[in-house]
């Protein structure tokens, strides 16, 4: 082997492993982001109920007229916090997309310049596809995970909203539903169409889930 083609299976993989470890990255931030939309849909769910005169003891009001607005103001101060701490996972989630999408950039830089000498010799350094195959599909990847990305903020909106019409004391817009509200934690917890998203025409049915196993099988990794 030329030690050109070394450097290029040396960089070529070292382009792949930084997308699996991205790829293993936006879990984790993603079960991280799943615990604090959970505790911050329970906080304003429980703000809205707050502020509904049946919740209290009829003895408690009387004594304490503002007892309501006080537990409202200390519940939204809970929740700012946790809007804040959602929106920098999903920011950091957002970091292994770019991430993802640079190591694809990386592995087209590798390839010779187009309509070089050297294109027609050149030796692809990986095992299961081109350099730009896997460049194709990692943007391709970038993509899938962004619209994710996407669900997720724009039910983090969705939060502020009601967070907002409690600040202004509005009887208006709409209330966060319980049981709809489990079911977007639900999309949280499980990425429904995410790992059976696929990556190329509708003739193909390579999925993003294949897209790991191909990771895997060109790093040598096992995973039990």
């Amino acid at each position: 082997m030329s030690v050109q083609s070394a450097n290029a299976e040396r960089h070529s993989r070292a382009a792949l492993m930084d997308i699996y470890k991205a790829e293993r990255s936006w879990d984790g931030w993603n079960s991280d982001g799943l615990a604090i939309a959970n505790d911050l849909i329970n906080l304003v769910l429980q703000a809205h109920n707050s502020q509904e005169p049946s919740v209290w003891h009829p003895s408690l009001l009387p004594q304490f007229p503002d007892l309501a607005e006080k537990y409202l103001d200390a519940t939204l101060v809970e929740v700012k916090k946790k809007v804040e701490q959602l929106e920098h996972k999903i920011s950091m989630m957002n970091r292994q997309i770019e991430r993802m999408q640079s190591a694809g950039e990386s592995l087209l830089k590798l390839l010779p310049p187009m309509g070089s000498l050297a294109l027609d010799t050149f030796q692809q350094p990986l095992a299961m596809g081109s350099l730009q195959w896997y460049a194709d599909l990692t943007f391709r990847v970038c993509n899938v995970y962004r619209e994710a990305v996407d669900m997720r903020t724009e039910h983090v909106e969705e939060i502020k909203d009601s967070v907002t019409m409690l600040e202004l004391g509005s009887q208006l817009g709409r209330r966060l539903d319980s049981d709809e509200q489990m079911v977007k934690l639900s999309c949280w917890l499980h990425s429904p169409g995410l790992k059976n998203a696929l990556l190329l025409d509708s003739n193909s049915s390579l999925m993003l889930s294949d897209y790991d196993d191909l990771l895997k099988t060109e790093l040598g990794i096992e995973e039990i």
